[in-house]
């Protein structure tokens, strides 16, 4: 049994020694690391045209792709499967909206930038206790905008879910990065 404490590089490595990698505990375990990555991302992107299950798969593609191509010697895999999650789902939602040429015609200000500090946040997620940790110097309202947005819902829905304005989500979660963004 692989020790949860491998680092997704060393996983890979033993990965790529497997003789059926993708039926490998250490592919099952670095899947795990990043299904609620894909799945954030997902339910960030998706729009009236593709839904999220949809670009669920596109993610855990781009994530197979990027456990084939990763090279070590150019940085690190979280970077890089983060990127190529992020591309290979703005491609899909590019194609749902008829941009199949090209996605650099779909207008992304519609989807909501992830930032690195959510991404930071997304990851330490696997410990429950680091994350509440860090979020226990929140108000109230930030930490509950907060969860909310960690587990993928959109502005609009905090502001449902917590009733209050779309707007008075927005400034709950702004103040919140401004808090975390100096513990991290």
């Amino acid at each position: 049994m692989i020790s949860v404490k491998v680092s997704d590089e060393e996983l890979i490595a033993i990965i790529r020694e497997q003789p059926d990698p993708m039926q490998s505990s250490e592919m099952a375990l670095l899947i795990s690391r990043y299904s609620r990555v894909i799945r954030i991302k997902a339910a960030k992107m998706k729009t009236k045209n593709i839904e999220s299950e949809d670009l669920c798969q596109e993610g855990y593609l781009a994530f197979f792709d990027a456990v084939r191509a990763f090279d070590p010697v150019r940085g690190s895999f979280s970077a890089f499967v983060g990127l190529c999650i992020t591309n290979r789902m703005k491609n899909a939602v590019a194609k749902a909206h008829g941009k199949l040429e090209k996605a650099d015609d779909y207008d992304f200000a519609q989807i909501p930038d992830d930032s690195a500090l959510t991404d930071d946040l997304i990851l330490l997620k696997e410990d429950d206790e680091s994350v509440e940790k860090l979020l226990s110097v929140l108000t109230e309202k930030e930490y509950c905008a907060m969860k909310l947005y960690l587990d993928g819902f959109s502005y609009k829905q905090i502001a449902e879910k917590m009733n209050i304005t779309p707007k008075s989500a927005d400034n709950a979660l702004s103040r919140a990065r401004k808090k975390l963004r100096q513990l991290l």
